[in-house]
């Protein structure tokens, strides 16, 4: 299939509201980037296509944060992402190893484990809202879609999905939300449930199987009527540059800074994206005169 894209339209006469993901690329950029195990990188994986999609419906520059604040071993997960289709995130334990579960998938529940949800939205006038709500498998999907009904009273269905293949890159990844919109029947509701119910196959394998967006949405919906509204494309994108890390180290104080020098060199690393920057006695100095 071709880049990454996040697709928006409507289906069932306007009744319902659909977000379809291909993050394929995207997360194996991440992993890339991260050095993360196959379950690792599933987790993540979902995580950021959950902020792309929830993103969707935001404007401008506003954005959107995920934090599983799980008790597993993977001991947390955060992406965000925005309206412009840019996604990044990190696992704070990227190397976590489990046994797959009986059925043979990654055992993402039990690496992220029990704990919290925090959805944060980042607004254009530069208010913050935070929403809090307990996870309730650790799986990502079930997890959000807990919080749009609990938090934003939105009744969704989503699927979330990463296929990591043995020699670890991700063959497919992917998430397909469904949200019903005012005035949907019971009938609606029913059509949906039934379509949901009659996949036999898992997002992420639809995914890698499918050679274009159209393909894999044609294979979603079946025989039902949709409309695509509109295309994005989407990456990882990590906003941190060296100007910015310097200002970081400002913050540090003079006397911190004057101990970096004494080393005579610095190096800050990106929690998002795993970039390394160095400082050298120059550039520290620099900054220690700001400070």
């Amino acid at each position: 299939m071709q880049q990454d894209e996040l697709w928006i339209g409507t289906m069932l006469e306007g009744n319902a509201r659909w977000v379809l993901v291909k993050s394929t690329d995207t997360t194996d950029e991440a992993r890339r980037r991260h050095g993360m195990s196959p379950v690792a990188t599933a987790a993540l994986g979902r995580l950021m296509t959950g902020a792309l999609i929830l993103a969707s419906s935001l404007k401008g520059d506003e954005s959107i944060t995920l934090r599983l604040l799980g008790d597993g071993p993977l001991q947390g997960v955060v992406a965000v992402g925005n309206a412009q289709g840019q996604v990044r995130g990190y696992v704070r334990e990227p190397l976590v190893d489990l046994p797959l579960k009986a059925s043979g998938k990654l055992d993402v529940g039990a690496a992220v484990g029990l704990g919290e949800l925090s959805v944060s939205r980042s607004l254009q006038n530069g208010e913050v809202y935070t929403g809090m709500v307990p996870l309730v498998s650790g799986e990502i999907a079930e997890d959000l879609v807990n919080y749009l009904l609990n938090s934003e009273q939105i009744p969704s269905a989503l699927l979330l999905g990463v296929l990591v293949e043995k020699d670890y890159h991700v063959a497919g990844a992917g998430g397909f939300l469904i949200q019903l919109l005012p005035g949907a029947s019971e009938e609606v509701i029913q059509t949906i449930e039934n379509l949901l119910g009659q996949l036999e196959t898992g997002i992420s394998e639809l995914v890698a199987q499918s050679e274009s967006m159209d393909q894999l949405l044609s294979r979603l919906m079946g025989q039902l009527s949709y409309q695509v509204l509109e295309r994005r494309p989407i990456g990882f994108t990590c906003t941190c540059s060296k100007e910015r890390l310097s200002g970081t180290l400002v913050s540090l104080g003079k006397k911190e800074i004057a101990d970096l020098i004494s080393d005579e060199k610095a190096e800050m690393v990106c929690h998002f994206c795993n970039e390394h920057y160095h400082f050298d006695v120059d550039e520290l100095r620099e900054i220690w005169e700001r400070a």
